[in-house]
């Protein structure tokens, strides 16, 4: 019987490739089989990325994907490329502590007359310095041949770290979906956002939480999208109401998917939340009552979930062939009529 060493590269490669859809972590086992896996894996490693946690995490990967790349070119074997990427800005203690305050901000960085102060803050400003370089290198590195990629990035909110634009010199020509957690940080050299020419599957944020971010925008960006979910929706908003009342502004859109922002947590304060939330979820009913493009409704995230996690595990199983947000949308039955739209007041 024939041993793996005795296989076609090409055969290996696919066969290294259909399991390496966990991240990196099969990716990692796979190089310290042997020597042999080690090499004939290489061109496959990396086909899934997670990257989350530190800055430490992203410089050491970047500073192995190089020397395997190198080592690729050395031997004139397949380089490594990824196709599937996972990121989530860095957190846990650079976040919550060093880097807290927004990175945009020159001020953050000034130290008072305290020289322990001052020293901790040209330490963090070094160190973010080189976070942002590295992150500009990662996706100089990955994006023209990214498939998927989930990308966690603060937005407000306390857990994340505020990260400056990214240049994509190259932009995304192959990406096909694009899940997005907080504003859009990726520009081109001219400093405009990203387009996505091939993009089919597309995950937003409510515009809610990005002033800056329009539905309207990211039908010029991802022309091609057939697949739009907006995620922890808070509002039955215009730009909703355009897209599945009146059915712009995405002109090949077939599939709309909505996340409503889940209920106040039991045991808190009583009155206002609850009356909101009520009020929010009568006019949403209407809303979906009244929408001429089928909406599925996703279930809204357990408060108990973070939001890296609860990304990450989507991206996991939408990279090993599950379905996730995107189950089919039964249409309309035949002679249905959509019900007049009313909007609910506090009294409504």
């Amino acid at each position: 019987m024939l041993g793996m060493e005795n296989l076609a590269p090409e055969m290996l490669h696919e066969i290294y490739t259909l399991a390496c859809i966990d991240g990196g972590i099969t990716g990692c086992s796979l190089s310290l089989v042997s020597k042999s896996i080690r090499v004939t894996s290489r061109s496959a490693r990396f086909h899934s990325v997670a990257i989350s946690g530190t800055s430490r995490q992203l410089a050491a990967f970047l500073s192995c994907c190089n020397k395997e790349r190198a080592a690729a070119e050395a031997a004139d074997g397949y380089k490594p490329i990824v196709k599937h990427l996972f990121f989530a800005a860095a957190e846990g203690g650079e976040a919550r502590e060093d880097w807290r305050g927004d990175l945009n901000n020159p001020g953050f960085f000034k130290g008072g007359a305290d020289p322990k102060e001052a020293a901790r803050r040209a330490r963090v400003q070094a160190e973010s310095m080189q976070y942002q370089q590295d992150l500009a290198v990662l996706f100089h590195l990955v994006s023209r041949d990214l498939r998927t990629l989930s990308f966690v990035h603060c937005n407000g909110w306390y857990e994340f770290t505020n990260l400056p634009d990214i240049v994509c010199p190259d932009g995304f020509p192959a990406l096909r979906e694009f899940y997005l957690y907080g504003k859009n940080p990726f520009v081109d050299v001219a400093g405009s956002p990203i387009r996505f020419p091939h993009l089919t599957h597309l995950r937003l944020p409510f515009s809610t939480y990005c002033h800056d971010e329009v539905f309207g925008d990211w039908a010029d960006r991802a022309p091609t999208a057939t697949h739009l979910c907006v995620s922890d929706v808070t509002k039955v908003s215009e730009e909703l109401e355009d897209i599945a009342i009146r059915g712009g502004p995405f002109k090949r859109l077939g599939n709309l998917y909505l996340e409503p922002q889940s209920p106040p947590a039991p045991g808190g304060r009583c009155g206002n939340p609850y009356i909101a939330y009520g009020m929010f979820k009568r006019d949403f009913d209407n809303f979906l009552a009244a929408s001429v493009r089928p909406i599925k409704v996703l279930p809204h995230r357990q408060y108990v979930e973070s939001t890296e996690s609860t990304a990450k595990a989507e991206w996991l199983g939408r990279v090993g062939g599950g379905v996730q947000c995107w189950s089919p949308i039964e249409p309309r039955p035949a002679g249905w009529v959509p019900a007049e739209r009313k909007k609910v007041s506090r009294w409504g």
